[in-house]
């Protein structure tokens, strides 16, 4: 018997398990017609062709229980971001594959039967769903059985952000299941009412929809859509998605800081090359970057890596990061938002639907540049709890930057703070490093007040 886990526990079309060589999926005899005619019709070599499904193998099944139809071995995810923790062009990128996804669908006489952006992962600057057992046939005036979720779950989420700002995508961590309409249609502006698609899917889906489920778009109860009907629905919510290029703006210091607000090119060289040479010294198999601001690290990084990680706080540049990695078609550098003084738990059932960002961004080499001094004055962390938490990551290695305190970004980050200055200096930076660490190496980089520090772990 297949036992019920805690990804994919709501499904009973199919069962996602955790085995020594990586994640498989039970298809369930309940699935048979639908996963055939995927397979059959040529939907699937069409979504995973196109980079929006991800592929699979088929594998002998090692179970005598009667359910189970087929075992698949789906392409390996290297590293999962959820929702909560996506820029906006993320959220974007994610809406309008979901969407396209069910356009090919239709074509093919299927739909997906849920909405949830939880489906989708990130890799080459595309968003892939991953849920194989998503699809279900889709008839004549048939109505669309996930459209409350996809209102709830994905279309809420934008539009905060569209009109709103970035920020209001946090709330997707609360609201773990969606977000209740009639909260999201009070949140946004007088304006949103003068766009069609927010008014017809938002306001007034919040004002007439029952308390018992989810209402169809059409009132006669006889009648559902056409596929012709369906797909110009889909094609109209796409459209104005498209549109939407950019979320409401806050004001944005870091997305230019390498262009404008470093201390010197000597100082950036210098830096470049030493990290350079540690990499290529240490080959890590994989690098977390904390605080990559837009990344230029992080792609250097990517050179001497199979996989980097990119969390960075500022939402503009995790879009930065992202434009790149699609315009680079990089498979092997991910990028998410997320503070590190408020760090993604682990959500869900017995808190194991999501994994923690300490377990997903455990790395064997971990990049803390020019950080320590925004955790230490900004969020009052000690250079032991800084420590610590740079160790909670690291497998290995950590390569850290301290700026002293004549600095000119210190001196900027104290103006307005009452600090102690005593006991920020390099000796005691060190002192609390060494609890956790070994320094194999140490560089004044030129041009600067700032010291480069290659640890590893004790």
């Amino acid at each position: 018997m297949i036992e019920p886990n805690y990804i994919s526990y709501r499904d009973s079309a199919a069962r996602v398990v955790a085995k020594d060589d990586g994640y498989y999926r039970y298809i369930f005899n309940e699935y048979k017609a639908e996963y055939d005619h995927l397979m059959q019709s040529g939907l699937y070599q069409e979504l995973t062709q196109k980079g929006l499904l991800i592929e699979h193998e088929e594998k002998t099944i090692d179970t005598p229980d009667p359910k189970v139809y087929k075992l698949i071995y789906p392409t390996q995810i290297p590293f999962q971001s959820y929702p909560f923790e996506w820029s906006y062009i993320q959220w974007r990128k994610a809406i309008l594959a979901y969407l396209k996804i069910n356009l090919i669908a239709l074509k093919y006489g299927m739909i997906l039967k849920d909405a949830t952006p939880y489906n989708f992962y990130f890799s080459g600057g595309k968003a892939i769903k991953f849920d194989t057992s998503s699809f279900m046939f889709f008839k004549e005036n048939d109505s669309w059985i996930a459209y409350r979720q996809f209102c709830e779950e994905f279309l809420s989420t934008i539009v905060l952000m569209h009109f709103n700002g970035t920020r209001w995508s946090k709330l997707t961590m609360a609201h773990f299941r969606g977000m209740p309409l009639n909260f999201v249609s009070k949140q946004l502006p007088i304006k949103s009412w003068f766009n069609l698609t927010t008014l017809l899917h938002i306001h007034l889906h919040s004002k007439y929809s029952g308390k018992n489920g989810p209402i169809e778009i059409v009132k006669n109860k006889n009648k559902g859509f056409s596929k012709e009907k369906i797909k110009s629905l889909h094609k109209m919510i796409f459209k104005q998605i498209l549109k939407w290029e950019t979320a409401y703006q806050y004001d944005n210091h870091w997305q230019n800081y390498y262009e404008q607000n470093i201390e010197s090119d000597i100082y950036l060289a210098h830096k470049e090359n030493t990290i350079k040479e540690w990499l290529e010294k240490t080959k890590p198999k994989s690098i977390l970057d904390l605080g990559a601001n837009t990344g230029k690290f992080s792609f250097i990084a990517a050179n001497y890596s199979p996989l980097v990680i990119a969390l960075e706080e500022d939402d503009n540049c995790v879009d930065a990061i992202e434009k790149e990695i699609q315009k680079q078609k990089l498979h092997n550098v991910f990028t998410l938002t997320g503070n590190l003084a408020k760090p993604s738990p682990s959500l869900g059932l017995l808190n194991s639907a999501t994994e923690s960002i300490y377990k997903r961004g455990y790395s064997e080499m971990v990049l803390g540049l020019a950080l320590t001094h925004h955790l230490h004055f900004t969020n009052k962390m000690s250079f032991d709890l800084i420590g610590e938490l740079l160790n909670k990551f690291s497998s290995k290695y950590v390569i850290v930057e301290f700026i002293e305190k004549e600095d000119s970004k210190v001196q900027f980050i104290i103006n307005d703070k009452t600090v102690e200055l005593e006991s920020y200096a390099l000796e005691n930076f060190k002192k609390s490093f060494l609890k956790f660490f070994t320094i194999n190496n140490e560089v004044r980089l030129d041009d600067s007040k700032r010291i480069l520090l290659l640890l590893e772990n004790v």
